[in-house]
């Protein structure tokens, strides 16, 4: 399994590299959070009997791994596939059943977002436990040998990990979810590592497969293509709350679509900056976060753009002159599942 996995993974490093082939270059529960104050070290290094690279490997057991709370390191270690997995986050919950463990899970919270197609029959298979976090009563009653989601739900704001430690129940976060250089290929390792926790490797190296595929097939469209400069909006609160570096830009870079916050000396990923700042950069393109309440409308979408619209310092800006505006949801420009499908479609709007 390890052969094939970094086949798996030299494959991705040459698809990201594509990226930089030819003109096109460059580099809120979802929200990668300091209050969080958690890190994560994931290995799960064990002894391994070689295979042919074609083969995917039984895991293992024990697997281990080390998240950090508030400071202090802490290892978890799975002896054996987990049975009663809860997922705290719905873009964790999509990160299961991408790789089919709707069996293997005890429950799941907090949906965010209409539920894929493709995933619908899976999800209706899944205890929900609460619209949002569940308390720790109620996520306890269902005897949990693992759990998951963004840092968020491990915090006071949710259960904080320690009383989940306390009780001998494993916490496992993606490391995209944590790292603010976190990145498409971070993303990919983290499904491969969940693949493996849940010894569904083979599931797994498909789903990276097919998607790192899907990509390249994306950027060989762009390789003669000039960069577009996007301004990704979220929200405003007289100042507008956007991206400046991190995941949500590193993978727009993919496309040929360049953040025009990012480099501009700020190390934040998600943060307030100030509308002349984006009147200095006049980007081409308004990426707007909608935060409707389905995907079937878009209310907040187009409130955004008659807010920005009449806004007087950004009449002037070529988005906004030219109508170039841009809808995706939270989930597709944060780490998921959802990621290469939204940057098929961003690539064909941005660069029709």
């Amino acid at each position: 399994m390890k052969r094939f996995r970094s086949l798996l993974l030299m494959l991705l490093a040459l698809v990201l590299v594509l990226s930089g082939c030819g003109k096109v270059n460059e580099t809120k529960e979802t929200e990668v959070s300091p209050e969080s104050q958690v890190s994560t070290e994931q290995s799960a290094e064990k002894p391994a009997e070689e295979k042919p690279a074609e083969e995917s490997q039984a895991t293992v057991y024990p697997v281990s791994w080390k998240q950090n709370f508030d400071g202090k390191d802490v290892e978890f270690t799975q002896n054996e596939a987990p049975k009663k997995a809860v997922s705290m986050s719905f873009a964790t919950t999509e990160m299961m059943l991408a790789l089919g463990l709707e069996d293997q899970m005890a429950g799941t919270a907090f949906r965010e977002d209409d539920v894929l197609p493709e995933q619908e029959a899976a999800y209706n298979k899944v205890k929900v436990l609460s619209d949002k976090w569940p308390s720790y009563e109620v996520l306890m009653a269902e005897e949990p040998d693992f759990v998951t989601g963004w840092p968020v739900p491990f915090t006071k704001r949710g259960i904080p990990a320690q009383q989940l430690i306390d009780a001998n129940v494993n916490i496992w976060i993606p490391q995209s979810m944590i790292d603010p250089d976190a990145d498409l290929e971070m993303n990919f390792k983290d499904l491969l590592t969940l693949g493996e926790i849940f010894d569904k490797q083979e599931n797994a190296e498909k789903f990276v497969a097919d998607q790192s595929e899907k990509l390249a097939k994306v950027q060989e469209k762009l390789k003669d293509l000039p960069e577009k400069r996007v301004f990704i909006f979220d929200s405003e609160d007289d100042k507008p709350f956007t991206v400046f570096e991190g995941y949500t830009t590193n993978i727009l870079n993919l496309i040929g679509a360049h953040n025009v916050l990012s480099g501009k000396g700020s190390d934040q990923t998600w943060g307030q900056a100030s509308w002349e700042d984006i009147v200095n950069e006049d980007p081409e393109y308004f990426i707007i976060v909608d935060y409707s309440e389905s995907i079937r409308n878009d209310d907040d979408f187009r409130s955004k753009v008659e807010k920005i619209k009449n806004n007087p310092l950004l009449q002037d800006l070529d988005a906004v002159k030219n109508d170039r505006f841009i809808k995706v949801r939270l989930s597709e420009i944060t780490p998921g599942v959802r990621t290469v499908e939204a940057l098929e479609r961003l690539a064909e709007q941005i660069h029709q």
